[in-house]
């Protein structure tokens, strides 16, 4: 692997390494505003506007002038899924564990990743799903149930 790939393979590593403490930032935040709703709405914000600036103002982007008619509607869901995922996490995190929380979650994108690739949903290129995939996919299914079935402990 070269060196600029290996530096990129850093990045949804670090991703990942993020979302336990997002889910704890969040439900801090949910603690704080008294509805998860707004919790969540809250922690868009700061999100947009750390984009926007960033992209705006610091990196001098330009928006493009047909953004609506050369964007598929489908495409806007996106920030509807992180909604989903956030609520969730300010909601559900503190009744089950941050780590029975991410499993679910987990479980979840795999299981979606896997549909996607093999039907070539969304915009991406169909990838039938291989037996070793699913094998692996089983194999997490299988652990996250033991965690979850001990309790989360």
């Amino acid at each position: 692997m070269q060196y600029p790939y290996l530096l990129l393979a850093a990045v949804p590593l670090v991703a990942g390494a993020l979302i336990p403490l997002q889910a704890s930032a969040n439900r801090a935040l949910g603690a704080a505003a008294g509805d998860p709703l707004v919790a969540a709405g809250l922690s868009f914000l700061v999100g947009a506007a750390a984009l926007m600036g960033l992209s705006l103002l610091v990196l001098r982007r330009d928006l493009p002038g047909d953004l609506l008619a050369a964007t598929p509607a489908w495409a806007w869901t996106g920030g509807l899924f992180g909604a989903v995922f956030v609520t969730g996490a300010i909601v559900l995190a503190p009744r089950i564990g941050t780590t029975s929380y991410l499993l679910l979650v987990f479980v979840g994108q795999m299981a979606m990743a896997a549909l996607v690739d093999h039907f070539g949903l969304v915009g991406f290129a169909r990838r039938p799903v291989s037996f070793a995939q699913l094998a692996g996919l089983a194999t997490v299914l299988a652990g996250a149930g033991l965690a979850l079935g001990a309790g989360g402990r």
